[in-house]
């Protein structure tokens, strides 16, 4: 059985969550946020800064972490890399105003399984957090667009077209061609050297000489590159 295209991806509870922000009219939000998607107050523990996250993880398990990126103490880059070290099994989403391609890709580096601005309005968030519940990796969509231009310059660039002429069909002598057409219909070395009144030997001859000028190896690859170029009808 061939293997899956796709990993199977975990859902992820937002209960208990841990929230990581130090300014109190976004935590205020959060809470709600949090309370819309049945995640109430006693279901959330908070944290504003780096040094109360660590103690509260190392205490109890939270399905999911969000984190600021600018906090008293520190970056929430450290310490989402520090959880994906020691408390790997709990993902984290930044929930940040930083939107700069350095401090986006370092927290995606660091393990971060999402990234969403603050600017957007409650709605916004409440359906992005939603999505993880399912398995999601939420991303806003500025940040999703430049990560998408950034992976696009990263490729390499597509070839020119080629201003070559395209190969001479192969040449086939009339017996070949004949031959081919014989094959096509299916016929083997014996009945076509009695229907060209040949020997065995020198149908088997043109064959293989058929087979070198069209580059195959088979008779179904022989008729396949014959009506390809035109050489049966």
């Amino acid at each position: 059985m061939s293997a899956p295209l796709l990993e199977d991806v975990e859902a992820v509870s937002l209960s208990p969550a841990l929230v990581v922000e130090d300014d109190p009219a976004m935590r205020e939000r959060l809470a709600y946020v949090l309370s819309t998607l049945g995640c109430d107050e006693p279901q959330i523990a908070w944290a504003d800064s780096v040094a109360a996250a660590r103690s509260l993880l190392e205490q109890q398990h939270f399905g999911v972490a969000l984190v600021d990126i600018g906090l008293p103490d520190g970056s929430g880059v450290d310490l989402i890399e520090w959880m994906h070290v020691h408390h790997r099994l709990v993902p984290a989403v930044v929930i940040s105003a930083w939107r700069t391609e350095a401090v986006i890709f370092a927290a995606l580096r660091a393990g971060a399984i999402g990234y969403l601005l603050k600017e957007r309005d409650d709605l916004e968030l409440s359906i992005a957090l939603r999505s993880i519940e399912q398995g999601g990796a939420p991303i806003d969509p500025a940040i999703a667009r430049r990560i998408l231009g950034w992976v696009a310059s990263q490729l390499p660039a597509a070839p020119p077209p080629s201003d070559d002429p395209a190969p001479a069909p192969v040449a086939l002598t009339p017996r070949e061609r004949k031959i081919l057409e014989l094959v096509s219909q299916g016929m083997s070395n014996r009945d076509m050297a009695e229907a060209l009144s040949i020997s065995r030997l020198t149908v088997e001859c043109h064959t293989k000489n058929i087979y070198r000028k069209l580059a195959v190896n088979s008779r179904t690859e022989a008729i396949y590159q014959g009506r390809r170029q035109g050489l049966l009808r």
